[in-house]
């Protein structure tokens, strides 16, 4: 069936049942990447095989994705063959106060309170849904217009031939397809090398990747020299092989709450999970079979931290979300740990992992090398000042979302708010940014001027009547800035915006101090206090910063460095400069780059760890030549 004529079969299209821009809003905070929607839509999968309570049931997912030239995803299709839905049902899912999952009723899902199948499909651009339930067919259309979202309510039909299940690739019983078209221009597709461990090794697929009675499949197709190229293959995860050093029960202090821990020390040492689903070192957390977090607290920058992995299983979380309790951050990015009965876990658990850090610690600690010669450790001290000076300036700079970046001015069509959807921290001023495209102003009740409030008392606009002025890059852009402040941890507030008949507007939620980007982990004294040497045998990495000594390792022993430096650091040639420069420079962009991530800084490209690259590269653009420049000052 193409797409005319499945739009023909449905009702004509309505607004969403909800302000359709704020649930874009919403949508664009839960699905950041491309992975985000496969995480949302398979784990809906997995749900709905869960609900059928059938022992023997093979749980098959099938996930297509098309990728075109540069990563741009044209495409991404999940099929189950599950339980179905009828009409009723599929309106039911398309509800946006989410009651379809049926984890309020006590099942063992993952679908926190039905979201995951609308905000999938807002985010990423237009999606079809076909669900098959007792031989009938019930359609739906959900897509991101212009000025918000519409949808096409279900429709309900007997299947009217057996070429129409074989489109669909349900050939018999119940199932659920999602073809989403990507219209989301920031969205983008890894090549299939990098796409496949994604989803295999994504922490909130683990379970499922790895479970004897599921099967997942990714059907992958890409541009080639000879034309288009096909990939299917299996999904599955394979966890770390090591020991299991900690099986232990914990209730939670003040709160009772009964906790399952097991903690495995690999035999080799894992990827961090800090700003990384991907990484395999990490503690997931569980709850009525929905993993929902992956961390190692304040252990996740350290080299010893990273040999340990596990599962902490929190039954009693389950019941605790079913009655509202704020425990999933906004983003669905994982647990809310400022939360007091989540940093009670938090301590715990840091309590059990501190002895088993500080032993690995010793295991693999090497004695210190001689002190570098005076010309170096003078070297040291000039660069970790200019280092410190960087870094200050740029955590003070204000948070991105806020600026356009290049052509992003031609989707301004409207007013505009930016960020739409932030937190901010308590009793701390945080800047909006106001767009408007020149041809409203004439429409505006008060000529360049617009007007801002909050609907929450707790979360105040500071500036309620905004000038817009001409942008000084983008002729026919007009902006203007505005600050709230919000006085109370966990608060909500929608922003609104007006400029005549316009409206625009965003999302604030008060985090207490600390909970934004790496403001707590600083160091005492600045950014860095030294730089030294590991001479470890076979490093994983050149360079490395740890935040919580305010130090820069670098690994003297790295294939390749051996020829510039000694294992002091004193340098070997004329080349040392350079290589020292580079290696110094790496260290801090990789810093101010997971910053800016954490941040929301850079433009949201294809998954976290192109996210992070972007980053790294802008930040290597800003500071690097002036790291280089300031190290061939020095005479050595």
């Amino acid at each position: 069936m193409n797409e005319k004529e499945f739009e023909n079969e449905l009702e004509e299209e309505q607004d969403l049942p909800t302000d359709s821009r704020i649930q874009i809003q919403l949508s664009y905070g839960t699905i950041r990447y491309l992975i985000d929607a496969i995480v949302e839509l398979v784990t809906n999968s997995d749900d709905s095989y869960k609900r059928l309570e059938q022992e023997g049931v093979e749980g098959r997912i099938i996930i297509r994705v098309k990728r075109l030239k540069k990563g741009k995803c044209e495409k991404l299709e999940v099929i189950d063959f599950a339980e179905g839905m009828d009409k009723e049902q599929l309106k039911k899912a398309l509800k946006f106060a989410g009651e379809a999952s049926g984890f309020e009723e006590g099942k063992s899902v993952r679908g926190l309170f039905g979201r995951g199948l609308k905000e999938s499909i807002l985010a990423l651009g237009k999606g079809e849904i076909y669900t098959i339930k007792d031989d009938k067919l019930s359609k739906a259309i959900l897509w991101a217009g212009p000025k918000g979202g519409k949808y096409r309510p279900p429709k309900e039909s007997h299947i009217s031939s057996k070429e129409e299940r074989e489109e669909l690739r349900i050939i018999e019983g119940n199932g659920t397809v999602v073809r989403i078209i990507v219209t989301n221009e920031k969205i983008k597709c890894s090549d299939y090398k990098t796409f496949w461990p994604q989803i295999a090794n994504h922490y909130a697929l683990r379970d499922i990747n790895s479970a004897s009675n599921k099967k997942v499949t990714l059907d992958f197709e890409s541009p080639d020299k000879d034309g288009l190229k096909y990939i299917g293959k299996p999904i599955s995860y394979t966890a770390p092989k090591g020991k299991k050093i900690v099986e232990q029960s914990i209730k939670i202090p003040d709160y009772g709450d009964n906790v399952e821990i097991k903690i495995y020390e690999s035999d080799e040492e894992l990827e961090s999970p800090y700003n990384n689903p991907f990484a395999r070192a990490g503690l997931l957390i569980k709850t009525a079979g929905a993993i929902l977090d992956n961390p190692l607290f304040k252990y996740q920058n350290e080299k010893a931290g990273c040999f340990f992995f596990g599962e902490v299983i929190w039954p009693k979380l389950a019941e605790r979300l079913r009655k509202g309790e704020s425990l999933l951050d906004l983003n669905r990015v994982g647990i809310e740990w400022k939360h007091k009965v989540c940093q009670s876990l938090q301590n715990e658990i840091e309590k059990i992992l501190e002895p088993l850090i500080e032993k690995k610690k010793k295991q693999i600690e090497i004695k210190p090398s001689a002190p570098p010669a005076e010309k170096v450790e003078k070297l040291n001290k000039d660069i970790c000042s200019l280092l410190n000076r960087l870094a200050k300036k740029h955590m003070s700079e204000l948070p991105s979302g806020d600026e356009l970046s290049d052509g992003e001015e031609t989707k301004i069509k409207t007013l505009t708010i930016k960020p739409p959807y932030v937190n901010i921290e308590i009793s701390k001023e945080r800047y909006f940014s106001i767009y408007a495209p020149k041809d409203i102003l004439n429409s505006a009740s008060v000529y360049y001027q617009a007007e801002v409030d909050s609907n929450n008392l707790h979360i105040q606009v500071l500036d309620p009547i905004v000038k817009l002025n001409p942008h000084s890059k983008y002729l026919n852009i007009y902006y203007g800035r505005f600050r709230i402040i919000g006085r109370i941890d966990g608060e909500e507030a929608t922003i609104t915006c007006k400029l005549g008949n316009h409206k625009a507007t965003a999302i604030a939620r008060v985090s207490p101090p600390g909970k934004i980007g790496e403001r707590k982990e600083r160091p005492k004294g600045g950014f860095c206090h030294d730089i030294k040497t590991d001479p470890e045998e076979n490093p994983g990495q050149r360079a490395r910063y740890d935040k919580n000594a305010g130090i820069i390792w670098i690994y003297v022993k790295f294939p390749g460095l051996i020829k510039y430096f000694e294992d002091n650091l004193n340098f070997k040639s004329d080349e040392s400069k350079p290589m020292y420069a580079e290696l110094v420079g790496e260290a801090f962009c990789e810093f101010t780059a997971r910053y800016d991530v954490d941040q929301g800084r850079p433009p949201v490209m294809g998954d976290p760890i192109n996210a992070f690259t972007i980053a790294m590269d802008n930040s290597q653009k800003k500071y690097l030549y002036l790291i280089h420049e300031a190290v061939f000052k020095h005479k050595l």
